[in-house]
């Protein structure tokens, strides 16, 4: 297909297409019908009550089932539904034959607001509903047949073209909830590739450290050269780019599309019924035109080729019979035209071809409303073909462009990793291996010396190791205790942890949880704590939690200093608490959040409502 370009805007091009097409062929259907009261007799009466009634089935189309963002489960859809109902079925004992179109409406509207296996049971009860209630006025099988063939191609127009725009605005939200999945999972994996490759090397070079001696530092050496190598091997291997996923095909709008133009085919076919010779020819014409629609048309190939051969099945047993009932269907070759030629001269095509049927049915001799009903027939048909071709072209463009951007985002995120290894614990690690090293030619004493280096290194690298990782998970305030506490257990730091709290909001758990992380990775970065105490607890409508330990930094930070303190400043503002964090009266540092706890979160009694 051409000119369908991916991108944001392609969601307001659809539904604005969908919208006008739908609208565009609505107005034909309703003229039609009209067209038909004013042939069986134009009383005043008749005109008037026609009119109320068509124009209060378009209202109920357009304004409330075809309206995009109109909740179709709301009582207002039911309640407009069984109006719909009424007005299809009710006026037939007037307007007999005339009304015969409007079923169609009912039929795709049942498929909009109904759910389940009902609404295709309805669909099916309406279509055969239509030639039931009619078997009065007498009219032959064929056109009986016609009746209920057109109701239900009607009915799937109407479904696809109102709701393939909310399928295109749903894609785009599962296409992006896939991409922040895909993220997610490669996240996780980072996390994982992490602990499973440094934390535990890391916490063994720490307790080794303290050991002393050639075997301590030749096993040192050793964990330390093998984590530089596996940094240096995971970091390049995350920065190839990911596998392209699979492609999902746009299966609903192909289906509803091979629906559509078969039933037009059908539809065509038995209109002619009345001669069998006839009947045949636009049965064959109308086959050759639906396999070079579906075949070529819509899909790939020699496009060109495809629109003459449509044009010479349409036009050709027109000019050969003089009957215009044997071109199949005539509006597609005026919606081929609009899918293969370039825009303005696929237009202007499209109203030749049009035209060509009212002339057509004027030559053949046929009455003023025939004319009238062979051009907005070949509208409707085509402006069918050409939106939901349009649609389903869109649909295959946006789930390829998701699935383009999921793998590009995965591939960012891949070199963001690869990046943080590097310039976070690359520098760590090379430190480590050659303090090591120069330990292990030094005398014992400047060698303990080196090792105490090496023991400082190797917390802050855990500290990072742990920084990195957790950054790509999301916040756990249970998980983040658990870490806290082995983490610093693997630290030689005694913790003793106090939680008095219920259940807490989400967003507070969260924030609360991004503190404790912080303030165990500053303790291990800038203290030298043996003993740490982390609480949490509500009183009244506030929860605080507090961390504090006796390892006081030669510079202590106050409240807002520092990216990281600042940075946790500011979120837990942003819910309404506050944050302090500076040496207490006892000689420990102590960093405390708090903030407070909506009402509903307090108390889970019943409350009197208005």
């Amino acid at each position: 297909m051409t000119d369908h370009l991916p991108g944001p805007g392609h969601s307001t091009v659809s539904r604005r297409l969908a919208f006008a097409v739908v609208s565009v062929v609505f107005a034909n259907y309703l003229l039609n019908a009209f067209l038909y009261v004013l042939d069986a007799g134009a009383t005043p009466a008749r005109v008037a009550g026609s009119l109320a009634c068509l124009a209060t089935i378009g209202y109920l189309q357009l304004g409330v089932f075809s309206r995009p963002g109109t909740d179709l489960t709301s009582p207002r859809a039911f309640l407009a539904l069984g109006v719909l109902a009424v007005l299809v079925f009710a006026p037939v004992v007037f307007f007999s034959t005339a009304w015969a179109g409007m079923p169609g409406f009912l039929a795709g509207s049942s498929l909009l607001v109904l759910r389940g296996r009902v609404r295709w049971v309805v669909f099916a009860l309406v279509a055969v509903a239509n030639p039931v209630t009619k078997t009065w006025v007498g009219a032959p099988l064929g056109v009986q047949a016609y009746w209920l063939v057109s109701t239900a191609t009607a009915g799937l127009a109407v479904y696809g073209l109102s709701r393939l725009p909310t399928l295109v605005d749903r894609l785009e939200t599962a296409r992006s909830e896939l991409a922040d999945l895909a993220v997610a999972r490669e996240r996780l994996g980072f996390a994982r590739d992490l602990e499973d490759l440094l934390g535990q090397g890391l916490t063994t070079i720490i307790q080794t450290t303290r050991a002393g001696g050639e075997a301590a530092i030749a096993r040192i050496l050793g964990i330390a050269r093998a984590a530089l190598a596996d940094v240096r091997s995971v970091a390049s291997s995350y920065r190839d780019p990911p596998s392209p996923p699979a492609p999902i095909p746009a299966l609903f709008p192909r289906v509803l599309l091979t629906a559509v133009v078969i039933g037009y085919c059908v539809m065509a076919a038995l209109l002619a019924s009345f001669d069998l010779r006839v009947m045949a020819v636009c049965a064959v014409s109308g086959a050759v035109i639906a396999a070079l629609v579906l075949g070529i048309v819509v899909r790939s190939g020699p496009r060109y080729l495809a629109l003459a051969g449509i044009a010479l099945c349409v036009f050709g047993p027109q000019l050969v019979t003089g009957n215009p009932f044997t071109g199949g269907v005539p509006g597609f070759a005026a919606g081929a035209a609009l899918l293969v030629l370039p825009r303005r001269l696929g237009w202007v095509a499209f109203g030749a071809v049009v035209a060509s049927q009212g002339v057509v049915h004027a030559v053949a001799g046929n009455p003023l409303t025939d004319v009238v009903w062979g051009m907005i027939a070949a509208t409707n048909h085509g402006l069918v073909l050409y939106a939901l071709t349009k649609l389903w072209s869109m649909v295959t463009e946006l789930q390829r462009a998701r699935e383009e951007l999921a793998a590009a985002a995965v591939t960012r995120e891949r070199l963001r990793f690869a990046r943080d290894l590097h310039d976070l614990l690359g520098y760590s690690l090379s430190a480590i291996t050659l303090k090591t090293e120069l330990a292990h030619r030094l005398a014992p004493e400047q060698a303990r010396r080196e090792l105490a280096e090496v023991r400082g290194i190797a917390r802050q690298a855990l500290a990072d190791v742990r920084s990195v990782a957790l950054s790509y998970r999301e916040l756990s305030f249970d998980e983040e205790l658990r870490s806290a506490r082995n983490l610093l257990a693997a630290a030689d730091v005694e913790v003793g942890t106090r939680i008095d709290a219920g259940e807490l909001p989400v967003d507070v758990k969260v924030t609360l949880a991004t503190v404790l992380r912080e303030g165990v990775t500053n303790l291990l970065r800038h203290s030298k704590a043996e003993h740490c105490e982390i609480e949490l607890s509500t009183s009244g409508r506030l929860a605080a939690l507090e961390i504090v330990n006796d390892g006081v930094p030669a510079a202590a930070p106050k409240s807002g200093d520092g990216s990281g303190i600042g940075n946790l400043t500011t979120r837990v503002r942003a819910l309404g608490g506050d944050l302090h964090a500076g040496l207490t009266p006892e000689h420990t540092f102590r960093l405390r959040a708090e903030i407070p706890l909506p009402r509903q979160s307090i108390s889970m009694t019943a409350q009197p409502q208005l």
